[in-house]
């Protein structure tokens, strides 16, 4: 295996971890955002309220597109497995 192919399986890998994280990250982000607005504006000073609600989201977000965004990570991983006798020479 050369090392250009090396670094172009792990090129992949690395953009189908960035996504795979990326979007339930930005979910939380916006999320936040928007409760500590609301706490703002309310002057809720609950510390927990804020956190509760992103984890939910969190989880929320994970189980509606959880298979949209590990297409990408199971084909790669497919694609190493069968060329792995290609892989290790």
């Amino acid at each position: 295996m050369s090392s250009q192919d090396l670094l172009h399986y792990l090129t992949r890998f690395m953009l189908a971890v960035a996504v795979l994280g990326g979007v339930p990250l930005a979910i939380a982000t916006v999320i936040g955002l928007i409760v500590s607005f609301f706490q703002a504006i309310t002057q809720i000073q609950d510390q927990t309220l804020s956190q509760t609600i992103k984890i939910a989201s969190i989880a929320l977000s994970l189980l509606i597109i959880a298979s949209f965004l590990t297409g990408p990570l199971m084909s790669t991983t497919r694609e190493v497995f069968a060329n792995f006798a290609q892989i290790v020479r």
